[in-house]
């Protein structure tokens, strides 16, 4: 194992196997945390590979605890977050959204890392109990076909690099991992991601750990969200072809900057509003990403799933599908 830290140190790249044998040491106690913080930083300043990604992704589906559920089509809209930005909780948003119109939803996710409200925290806010109390995440499923599986609380080998992680206070592979090991294993995403000169390289690890039903989308503006005010770069992964595409936000509404949150309180405040419809912005924005979802799961094509999911929400019932999950 020596060898392998004093590899990657040295800028050297590590093959998929090797990257596996030292995110198992990470993972399971084999390294010290001067050895992880090292191994991870060399990774970022030199760019992570997809053989990198695609091992640590294997290393901890290999050690998570699974979500069981005998749904079909199941969807999952976690992206990896990190762009800073503080928008209102958009994939957050599309979970609910898909929920109300019939759809299975495995949510992964986590606190706020980067902006100012998580998607954990949103639905804290809202008053969804994440700790299942007097319940379970499953029966929580089968009652509502939504669950919200927060990621400590399935990722044990992930507790043995949290200290190095929150001390080093940069982005590391581990930031980029969140989408790709969701513990009910969904049939469908779409993962927003923070960086767009990285859109190639996720959709490559994609590919590489034969995923599929699967969109990775990134807007140019920097968002990890189909972009209110610019184009959103985005790959379609069926088949393990990919397939790029573009959403121009002109096609569907006149371009508005991205809605920002600064505390938890208008986080909420937002939220709701979009997803009754009372704020046409908000609802536009939630419209267009439930919209990519709907078309990578092939219910409907853009600009159809745009006008369904509007008028849904202007119709009250994701709204009605959220009061139904906090008890409300």
């Amino acid at each position: 194992m020596d060898q392998l830290v004093k590899k990657v140190n040295s800028g050297e790249r590590l093959s998929f196997e090797e990257a596996g044998l030292l995110f198992d040491s990470m993972v399971t106690g084999g390294l010290s945390e001067p050895q992880i913080a090292a191994s991870l930083v060399a990774m970022k300043l030199r760019e992570e590979t997809d053989d990198e990604l695609a091992a640590l992704v294997t290393i901890l589906n290999r050690h998570k605890r699974c979500f069981k559920c005998s749904a079909r089509d199941t969807v999952d809209t976690c992206g990896t977050g990190g762009d800073g930005k503080s928008t209102v909780n958009v994939s957050t948003a599309v979970s609910i959204i898909l929920a109300s119109m019939g759809f299975p939803v495995v949510k992964h996710g986590n606190t706020a890392q980067s902006g100012a409200v998580g998607s954990a925290d949103i639905l804290r806010a809202l008053g969804m109990d994440l700790s299942y109390a007097g319940s379970s995440p499953e029966e929580h499923f089968e009652r509502h076909n939504y669950v919200f599986m927060l990621a400590p609380h399935y990722h044990p080998g992930l507790k043995g690099v949290g200290k190095v992680r929150r001390e080093l206070k940069v982005p590391t592979i581990f930031n980029l991992v969140g989408p790709l090991v969701n513990p009910a294993d969904p049939e469908y995403q779409v993962i927003g991601i923070n960086r767009h000169d990285r859109l190639e390289f996720i959709s490559r690890t994609m590919v590489k750990i034969g995923r599929g039903n699967v969109t990775v989308y990134s807007s140019r503006d920097g968002y990890d969200e189909v972009s209110s005010r610019d184009k959103t770069d985005c790959v379609l992964i069926a088949d393990g072809r990919p397939e790029k595409f573009t959403i121009d936000p002109s096609d569907f509404f006149k371009p508005f900057d991205m809605p920002v949150v600064r505390s938890a309180e208008e986080a909420k405040r937002l939220f709701l509003e979009g997803l009754n419809g009372k704020n046409e912005e908000v609802c536009n924005i939630f419209s267009l990403n439930t919209a990519l979802a709907l078309m990578t799961m092939r219910k409907a094509e853009l600009k159809q799933g745009f006008a369904q999911v509007r008028e849904h929400l202007v119709q009250g019932r994701a709204a009605k599908k959220l009061s139904e999950m906090v008890g409300k």
